[in-house]
């Protein structure tokens, strides 16, 4: 298995080198789990966290970490209420996703989300 990102997106190559389809996607229905995701390639998390070392360069977890909030800001920006994103991306609480995107973006999703939609630039991000 290989993990390449030919343009924008990351895809997940099978043995002989097949197209299995985009790590995005297949993170997103797995919940953001490692547990999920690994059962859906058919391999060992071992295994798992070698390949996202070796091609990504980040452990699983930390990849996943951040493209959860990848999606969340692009949910936010597109018009879903913090607490319909923090439910749809699996967090148990709306303070475990506002904690979590305060921590990445240094500003929380309603205070994000009220200057994406007056169309201004967050600072830093």
């Amino acid at each position: 298995m290989r993990i390449v990102r030919p343009v924008d997106a990351w895809r997940v190559l099978g043995p002989g080198r097949e197209w299995v389809s985009s790590l995005e996607v297949m993170t997103y229905r797995s919940g953001y789990r490692i547990s999920e995701l690994r059962v859906e390639l058919d391999c060992s998390e071992r295994y798992l966290n070698q390949v996202f070392k070796r091609d990504i360069g980040l452990p699983p977890k930390v990849w996943m970490r951040w493209e959860r909030m990848v999606v969340a800001r692009r949910m936010l920006v597109g018009g879903w209420e913090p607490h319909e994103v923090g439910e749809r991306l699996g967090f148990a609480k709306l303070d475990g996703f506002r904690r979590e995107f305060l921590c990445f973006y240094r500003v929380r999703p309603c205070e994000f989300q009220s200057v994406a939609r007056e169309g201004r630039r967050v600072s830093g991000i």
